[in-house]
């Protein structure tokens, strides 16, 4: 089964390996890497293990990550289209068992303009109506303002703060029954 969501401005379909090139270009940039990998300089194979892992979560869990598109790209895109990705949203456990959580990552060109908090929103409503997940989690650091600010405007309510391998993290959550209750 092929899992894709649309919104208004964006196709989602779960990454694949005709992004791998578009995928370590926007997460090796200075901008996005600050936070999503700490700052690090991640190399093909740290993109070859999360695509894998996504692959593998979408058969076994259906979820993963999405790579983001714009609504207009279609079936097709793939290693011609690799500049067309604009970011990437959805869901990952980090550890086994663990709850998952909503990532997303967005080139910088396209911080601002919304596109963050409407993939999660198609991400979330995915999770709480396909799924059937009773809440969903996301993290961020502490000093990632933008990422915060995408949380609480889907209606994610603060869960706490804490450190985890020497970052400060804040977390929300939001509960299917909220997320029904507010109509998002």
């Amino acid at each position: 089964m092929s899992i894709e969501l649309r919104t208004e401005r964006l196709w989602l379909r779960p990454v694949a390996p005709a992004d791998r090139d578009a995928l370590h270009r926007l997460w090796t940039d200075p901008d996005v890497r600050r936070f999503l990998w700490d700052d690090r300089v991640i190399d093909l194979v740290v993109v070859d293990g999360v695509l894998a892992a996504s692959v593998a979560s979408f058969a076994a869990e259906g979820f993963g990550h999405f790579a983001l598109r714009e609504s207009e790209a279609g079936p097709g895109v793939g290693a011609d289209g690799a500049d067309a990705l604009l970011g990437t949203c959805g869901l990952h456990r980090y550890t086994p068992g663990a709850e998952p959580e909503l990532l997303y990552s967005l080139a910088p060109e396209c911080w601002g303009s919304g596109l963050a908090s409407e993939a999660a929103r198609a991400v979330v409503a995915d999770a709480f109506v396909r799924l059937d997940f009773p809440r969903v989690l996301a993290r961020a650091d502490v000093p990632n303002r933008g990422s915060v600010r995408a949380m609480q405007r889907l209606g994610m309510q603060h869960a706490g703060e804490r450190e985890e391998g020497g970052l400060r993290l804040v977390s929300y959550t939001l509960a299917r029954e909220d997320w029904q209750r507010t109509g998002r």
